[in-house]
Formats: structure tokens, sequence, C-alpha cells
């Protein structure tokens, strides 16, 4: 789903005029979507490695170029475009262009996305960890408190005994 939605807003940015929904500034949209779609993307898979997020951004952005490739071939393919330089040179600009801002953006924007994500919504081995932490961690408190006591019960059970009595002399 994110491979096909940067191919969508990517052309409906290098083709803003003739778009069916408003882009706005066509170069935000280009710097913009890959990062956010990335983001959500990272969201979306924290319960797994931060490796399968890279992974995940690099396939959307595969199948984004790949879809943005088809895009602008398509009318040079199906022989409704005359095969001339100028659009052979606009379609291939716009690919590499795709490829180059699309690849780093969106994998950035996954791992971002995976750390924001365990922010905010932990997985199910993290939260595991967390709380064995927080046990081990009230284990040694009430330890660290026995000890602490003893010293003081032992004052105050000194302190609780009589004198000692004086001994006679023979």
């Amino acid at each position: 789903m994110g491979g096909v939605t940067l191919a969508s807003f990517f052309v409906a940015a290098f083709f803003h005029a003739y778009s069916t929904f408003w882009t706005g500034d066509p170069g935000a949209v280009i710097l913009l979507m890959p990062l956010l779609t990335g983001l959500l993307l990272g969201i979306l898979i924290t319960n797994d490695e931060i490796v399968v997020a890279a992974g995940a951004g690099l396939l959307a952005a595969t199948l984004a170029v790949v879809l943005i490739g088809l895009f602008l071939f398509a009318p040079l393919l199906a022989g409704v475009a005359p095969a001339n330089r100028a659009t052979e040179a606009f379609s291939i600009s716009r690919t590499v262009l795709s490829a180059l801002l699309l690849f780093p953006l969106s994998v950035v924007g996954s791992v971002i996305g995976r750390g924001i994500g365990d922010l905010f919504l932990p997985s199910a081995r993290v939260r595991a960890q967390l709380e064995a932490l927080r046990e081990e961690t009230r284990r040694w408190h009430e330890a660290l408190e026995r000890m602490e006591r003893r010293p003081l019960d032992r004052d105050l059970r000194e302190s609780q005994l009589l004198p000692p009595e004086p001994r006679e002399k023979d």
C-alpha cells in the first residue's frame, strides 16, 4: 500500500496541472510524502525488528518506482505517444528522480517511524522485557529495605535489654 500511495502522489506531483486532486506545491509533495508514508509504515510494524522496517521502506520505494516508471512509459509502450527523444528523456528523468528521492526518504521515514512506534506502541516482546526489569527492580528494592532494617532491629533489641547486673565480689 505504501508503494501505491507513493506512486500516486508522485505522478500527481509530476502532472499537477492534470491531476484530479490538488497536491499543492509539487516539490513539497515529492519530499514529504516518502517521509510520511515511511513514518506510517514504520509505526505499523513496531512488532518486528528495525531491519524489517528498513526492508519495508525499500520494498515500498521499489514498488513505487516501478509503478511510476510503468505510468510514465505506458504511452510509449502502448504506441499512443510518439517515441521521440523528448518523451523518452522526460520519462527517464522523472523515473530516475523518483528513484533517487524515494529510496533514502522512505527508508529513513520507516526507520524513524519504527522508533516512534516503539516509544508509544511497544511490542509484546519489549513489554515483557520491561515488566521483567520492573519485577527485578522491585526485588532489589525489597532486598535493600530488608538489609537496611536489620541493623536498626538489632540496635532496638540491644537498647531494650536490661543493663548487666553488677557482679558480686568474692
